[in-house]
């Protein structure tokens, strides 16, 4: 997940990693994902970023439901440095 979100924030598409970083609960948390997995459904025909298999997405949601925000808010930040590194 951090790579499919540190590539959002090269391409400067701040939105769901902000999100992911302020949100208060599951349903920010699951929008966020779900806007960033959109995004990058359309760069997949570009070949410029590889979605993440299913498996990743489920065991990624299910350990914010054991852990909460505080995870998604590490994720962020994750991504947000690996993402501002590789410009």
């Amino acid at each position: 997940m951090v790579e499919l979100l540190a590539y959002l924030v090269k391409e400067k598409v701040y939105g769901p990693v902000d999100r992911l970083a302020r949100a208060a609960d599951l349903e920010t948390i699951h929008m966020a994902i779900y806007e960033a997995l959109r995004y990058a459904s359309t760069e997949v025909t570009k070949g410029a970023v590889k979605v993440p298999p299913e498996e990743e997405v489920r065991q990624f949601l299910d350990e914010i439901s054991k852990r909460g925000a505080s995870l998604a808010r590490r994720v962020a930040i994750e991504a947000l440095t690996a993402g501002l590194r590789g410009r």
